[in-house]
């Protein structure tokens, strides 16, 4: 079986502060297209009620345009809890 590190989600409360950062201080590029996402799929996927996510993909600097990607993204709507969520702050999935 082959694994390839594609890559890595982060769950910001301000997507586009946190993408700057990464372009700004690492050299990420932006990888097209900017994601906005909602719909019942998604809170089947997120196990959230009318969730919908912003946000974008950064490539890591050295790889290439084929390379992982910093997957950052906002939640707006879905009622968050304090239990752990897909909507929570922090490293989402790798």
């Amino acid at each position: 079986m082959t694994i390839k590190y594609v890559h890595t989600n982060l769950v910001a409360k301000d997507w586009q502060s946190l993408a700057a950062f990464y372009v700004r201080v690492l050299g990420c590029k932006v990888k097209p297209p900017e994601r906005n996402l909602k719909g019942e799929w998604l809170d089947l996927l997120t196990s959230l009620k009318n969730v919908h996510i912003r946000g974008i993909h950064l490539l890591l600097p050295g790889f290439g345009g084929n390379g992982p990607t910093l997957e950052i993204f906002q939640y707006f709507r879905g009622k968050r809890s304090t239990r752990a969520q897909a909507n929570h702050s922090g490293y989402g999935h790798m």
